[in-house]
């Protein structure tokens, strides 16, 4: 909810919704669930009602007012597509978006039923949006590719009506600063969840498989045959030929061990996997962190530092140890893995 985050894969959070409700395994340890929680019934706090899920218009016009382009992370305390989330305030997200070209943002869900309906006919709505239904935000928060206005009657969700302003504005949509990622916790939820994503319309589509909780293996949406990155269809569900690829993409893989009080462990070689299935396919590989627990080399339970500490077994060849997040950090076999997409897919970027 800030000008900067400790999430290592954005630069800002802007959370114009918080709160939300548990759908699969990966949601089991929500830290955002946690830290809400804490302060539930407290007077006035923030959070007062805990992790119901509750709008926040007051905050819409956040990005608005930060001038230096970065990365966002939408919602990182809920989930954009929730449902008690109406379709007319995402139509407000989206148009601030639009109004921010110079930042990209990062939009992730479990829910991608919704966010795949969502983006698929709202174009023309976002685009009412925009025209007619501007925030009450002053002039000089809004970029100079819209000019200026001079704010009106307020209404719902802090909107204003001022026809004529913005009658000309035309968006591209999907919107080319805006990426779309679901989480991937396990072989389960990716079988589930890609597919919608990649008949989402979007700029960038990409995979957030933090927590990851089991093995994980892209290779239904990943060719390594002369197409980087790919969605191949094995089933030939669209009709093409079995050589040639469909036009949908995974532009980037973020992967990430649980942290937090309960977190449960991450066997070594899941994140290995999908490394080598990412280098393969030429998509950008971001490897966030370990989490708690992290494989020790040449440690036994009784070594200083060591010696009273959680341990688990996955197999005769891999235990780890819950070292914690900080001391486990986000070295994958000797190096950092912070690879990007550019804009629009293609190619990694390194930092």
């Amino acid at each position: 909810m800030s000008d900067k985050t400790k999430i290592e894969w954005s630069d800002s959070t802007w959370n114009p919704v918080t709160g939300c409700t548990k759908v699969s395994e990966g949601c089991r340890n929500c830290y955002a669930k946690t830290f809400a929680e804490r302060f539930e019934g407290t007077p006035g706090h923030y959070f007062e009602s805990g992790f119901k899920v509750t709008l926040r218009p007051e905050r819409l016009g956040q990005p608005l007012r930060w001038k230096r382009p970065r990365k966002i992370f939408v919602n990182s305390m809920s989930d954009l597509f929730h449902p008690d989330v109406p379709d007319e305030y995402i139509d407000r997200v989206f148009a601030v978006m639009a109004l921010c070209p110079q930042h990209t943002f990062q939009v992730l869900t479990k829910r991608p039923e919704r966010m795949r309906e969502y983006l698929s006919d709202r174009k023309e709505v976002v685009n009412e949006t925009i025209a007619f239904n501007m925030m009450d935000v002053p002039t000089r928060h809004i970029g100079k590719r819209w000019g200026g206005w001079t704010p009106a009657q307020t209404g719902e969700y802090g909107r204003v009506e001022i026809p004529g302003y913005f009658d000309d504005v035309s968006i591209d949509w999907p919107l080319p600063n805006v990426w779309l990622g679901v989480s991937v916790e396990n072989q389960q939820a990716a079988d589930e969840r890609i597919p919608l994503l990649l008949q989402t319309p979007a700029a960038v589509r990409f995979l957030s498989c933090e927590p990851l909780l089991g093995p994980v293996n892209l290779g239904k949406w990943l060719l390594t045959q002369g197409w980087s990155p790919s969605y191949y269809d094995p089933d030939n569900i669209h009709g093409y030929p079995e050589s040639e690829p469909t036009n949908e993409h995974i532009n980037w893989v973020i992967v990430g061990g649980e942290s937090g009080r309960n977190a449960r462990p991450m066997h070594p070689n899941w994140a290995r996997s999908l490394r080598n299935q990412c280098n393969a396919a030429g998509v950008p590989f971001f490897f966030k962190q370990w989490g708690e627990w992290k494989k020790v080399h040449d440690l036994s339970a009784n070594d200083p530092g060591i010696k009273g500490k959680l341990w688990h077994t996955f197999d005769p060849d891999t235990s780890v140890c819950r070292i914690g997040k900080e001391a486990a950090g986000r070295m994958l076999d000797g190096r950092v893995w912070s690879e990007m997409p550019l804009v629009g897919g293609g190619e990694s970027e390194q930092p």
